[in-house]
């Protein structure tokens, strides 16, 4: 079984999200017929160029670090394992939580 690294995760999240929204019937935005698909709007395209623009990034920074510094895998990372050495201990622990981890809010 071939493992999934970050890089194809993130693509096939941006492709899915945007096969999702292009594939989901225009009925569902609203009760109202929706004269265009959001990715043909100013808006949309917009968007969608940061969304590339993100990706890219963050891919450029991924080969960065794998060839020059050879870590491949965050639990790698010498700062990361100083973090827990002298601060919060192990994995998960109640400060790495609060510090590390994104939690998210509802908008709207």
């Amino acid at each position: 079984m071939q493992k999934v690294n970050r890089r194809d995760f993130i693509k096939f999240l941006g492709i899915s999200y945007v096969a999702f929204t292009i594939g989901v019937p225009k009925a569902v935005y609203s009760q109202e017929k929706v004269k265009e698909n959001f990715f043909e709007t100013s808006v949309g395209r917009e968007k969608l160029e940061l969304i590339k623009a993100r990706q890219s990034a963050q891919y450029k920074d991924d080969k960065i670090v794998r060839e020059k510094f050879k870590i491949v895998a965050s639990h790698q990372n010498p700062m990361i394992k100083e973090f827990y050495t002298k601060f919060a201990h192990h994995p998960l622990s109640g400060i790495s939580e609060r510090l590390l981890h994104t939690y998210y809010k509802k908008r709207g």
